[in-house]
């Protein structure tokens, strides 16, 4: 038993293709409308929806915990209004939600983008989902957004808000993994005002948190703001020396700002912390940069072999062998880049001369 969850705001335009994909497989549907002057709530009444209002109070978990408190299935699944479920995944719903061992389920977010250059970036081509075909890729986010209907579990997080810190106080092992997909096409619209935003309202909840300072720091990156975003990670690197993505995105800002001999160590660090494809791309760069091809290729084809679907790495591969005269190999490698995101069909000159 289910019940659907979603918040939103103004959301006329998309509400019945959120509520509308998940429809099927939910035994309730819980809307919470945070000051909609459009015909938001209408629709989602239409569609079969409990609508109810809630102040908003610049506090994501606040807004998710009164959702969360008005489900009365055993299961919840939440989905923002700008994303969808695809039905090829119902089945795997419907069996994830059999097991007595776990309280909630990764799902991964996919954020589909239609650029150069994204993190992490995963190609469309050849994807078994509908919902992909009017992108190039995603950048793919584990989220748990699968969770029984529990007491103790909780949203944290002005904005950033999650369950996970809830459920492993109670014990260990409580998460589980899946593949399904959970379609999420916000990043091609008003991107960078939203991120102002969400900077702005963590601001105000600011706690002694390195994932907190962390989230601030890559959306201040996100809109140029480099120099306060270095601050941030700097505390979030104080704050806990572990966690390998602080070390990551400051390499990754100190590269853009030329500074490669200092990137260098930031990166490698995150990597012995834990391997990551980005952070291995990024190594290839710097190797670049020093002109040691031999281990830029190495790294390129590590970054490769984590992540098989990501342009930049078969062109960032492509032009380094192009570098060393190996031509056709740096032909095929451009090949695939082009395969996995057209946009570098533009580049096609460079490997033609």
């Amino acid at each position: 038993m289910i019940s659907l969850c979603v918040l939103t705001k103004n959301s006329e335009k998309i509400i019945e293709k959120c509520i509308g994909s998940a429809a099927a497989i939910a035994d309730e549907i819980i809307v919470v409308d945070t000051g909609s002057n459009d015909e938001t709530k209408k629709i989602a009444e239409k569609l079969g929806a409990m609508v109810y209002d809630y102040k908003w109070d610049d506090n994501f978990s606040n807004a998710k915990n009164f959702l969360k408190s008005k489900a009365t299935k055993e299961w919840i699944l939440i989905l923002d209004h700008d994303e969808t479920i695809s039905s090829l995944d119902f089945d795997k719903i419907k069996e994830l939600i059999k097991s007595d061992i776990y309280l909630g389920y990764y799902l991964i977010q996919r954020n589909y983008v239609n650029s150069i250059g994204n993190v992490g970036f995963v190609s469309c081509k050849d994807d078994i989902y509908e919902e992909s075909k009017l992108a190039f890729g995603y950048v793919p986010r584990k989220m748990v957004r699968l969770f029984k209907n529990d007491s103790c579990i909780k949203f944290l997080g002005s904005v950033h808000e999650q369950v996970i810190q809830s459920i492993e106080e109670v014990g260990l092992g409580l998460i589980g993994d899946s593949d399904i997909a959970i379609h999420h096409y916000g990043l091609f619209d008003r991107e960078k005002e939203r991120n102002r935003k969400y900077i702005e309202i963590e601001k105000r909840n600011l706690r002694n948190d390195f994932y907190q300072e962390y989230q601030i720091a890559i959306q201040l990156h996100s809109i140029g703001e480099i120099k306060e975003a270095i601050e941030h990670l700097m505390k979030s690197i104080s704050l806990n020396q572990n966690f390998n993505l602080s070390f990551l995105e400051l390499g990754m800002i100190l590269m853009k700002l030329g500074k490669i001999s200092e990137a260098k160590p930031l990166l490698l660090h995150s990597v012995m912390l834990k391997e990551n494809e980005t952070a291995l791309n990024n190594l290839g760069i710097v190797e670049v940069y020093e002109k040691n091809f031999g281990k830029a290729i190495e790294y390129f084809k590590k970054a490769i072999s984590l992540n098989g679907k990501n342009a930049d790495y078969y062109f960032n591969l492509a032009q380094v062998l192009k570098q060393g005269g190996r031509n056709d190999e740096a032909k095929r490698e451009f090949e695939r880049a082009v395969y996995y995101n057209s946009s570098y069909e533009g580049k096609r000159g460079e490997f033609e001369k």
